[in-house]
This record gives C-alpha cells, sequence and structure tokens, in this order.
C-alpha cells in the first residue's frame, strides 16, 4: 500500500512540473519581451553627457551643465536624468523626496537636493551625496561600463571618487576623467 502511495505521489509530481513547464514563456517570446523593453527605453535613457571615451567635450559639468550635472533643458523632457558615476540601481535615491531633499543612502542623513554635487561632503560616512565629485573620503564613482550578464547580474564597476579627474584613467572606458581631458584608451572587454 506504502509503495501504491508514493507512486501515485510520484506520478502526480511529475504531471505537475508538466503542466508548469507548459506555462513558462517559450525563449522567441522572451527575447522579444526584451527587445520591446529596451526599445521603450530608446532615447529616454540618456547620461549626463555625451561621453566619447576620451574625457569628452560633451556637456554634463560645466558652464552648460543643468542642475546637479542633469540633463539640459534643451534636451528631451522626457529624458531619464541621471547623475553622473551612480548606479543605476541607485536612480530613485538621486531625486528629491517628497519634502525637495535627498537621503544619504546609508540613511545617515538628509540635505537639501541642491546640496547634492556641490563639491561639499554632506554625507561623511558613504559619500554619497558627491558622487560625481572628489570632496568625500569614502564616496564611490560608478563607471559608465557595466559589465553585466544579459540577466542584470554582474559586479559594480567603480573608483573612489578621490581618483575623479585626477588625469588617471581609473575606469577602463574613461568615464572618471571627463574634465581632464587625458587620452584615455578604451580597455573594456
Amino acid at each position: 500500500m506504502l509503495m501504491l502511495f508514493i507512486f501515485l505521489v510520484g506520478i502526480s509530481f511529475i504531471a505537475y512540473q508538466a503542466f508548469s513547464l507548459n506555462q513558462l514563456p517559450s525563449v522567441q517570446q522572451l527575447r522579444r519581451k526584451h527587445k520591446q523593453m529596451m526599445q521603450s527605453l530608446g532615447s529616454k535613457q540618456r547620461d549626463v553627457d555625451d561621453f566619447d571615451g576620451g574625457g569628452g567635450d560633451g556637456v554634463g559639468f560645466g558652464a552648460g551643465a543643468g542642475v546637479n550635472g542633469a540633463v539640459t533643458a534643451t534636451q528631451d523632457a522626457d529624458a531619464i536624468k541621471i547623475i553622473r558615476g551612480t548606479r543605476l540601481f541607485d536612480y530613485d535615491a538621486y531625486k528629491p523626496n517628497y519634502k525637495g531633499n535627498f537621503k544619504c543612502l546609508d540613511g545617515s542623513k538628509e540635505i537639501p537636493f541642491d546640496h547634492v554635487n556641490d563639491n561639499y561632503c554632506d554625507c561623511e560616512t558613504d559619500g554619497s551625496d558627491e558622487p560625481s565629485t572628489n570632496a568625500c573620503a569614502f564616496g564611490r564613482f560608478y563607471c559608465k561600463y557595466q559589465k553585466r550578464h544579459f540577466t542584470g547580474r554582474g559586479l559594480d564597476v567603480w573608483v573612489w571618487t578621490s581618483r575623479v579627474n585626477d588625469n588617471v584613467c581609473d575606469c577602463c572606458d574613461g568615464s572618471d576623467e571627463w574634465t581632464t581631458h587625458p587620452k584615455c584608451q578604451n580597455s573594456c572587454a
């Protein structure tokens, strides 16, 4: 009797697995959905500069830069505004909250949003308010090139913010040197 019960449980498990496999989307459906998602981003996903790989003369920080190095008002109003040196994962954290403030990524402090990238380290513990300057000792600058698997997995490529704009190409794409204009070879694989 016990053997018959185990046999029936095994058969029902196999039937359940077969039914579950039929519910999964095919590879073609996944590729189509991925392509649609990438096309929907299209021109909306813009960085703060037109980086050319060599320190560039793109807009981003300088006379023509928008607030906190964001995309200028003359560009597409629908564009995603990404602050240079931040991860896309932290995109929502680099927007003003309901009070118009920025909260340090470690949650230690809340500062007015116009103090982000003002070349003064307000978030002393993690340096998250200065991703594009070298004002904070513990800040991280995330390189523009991020090696990722198509699933999104991978390690973040970053350098200490003290190495930003120091005439040394620390990121493999040279994205950490946009004001010093060194000739960075793109060594990203």
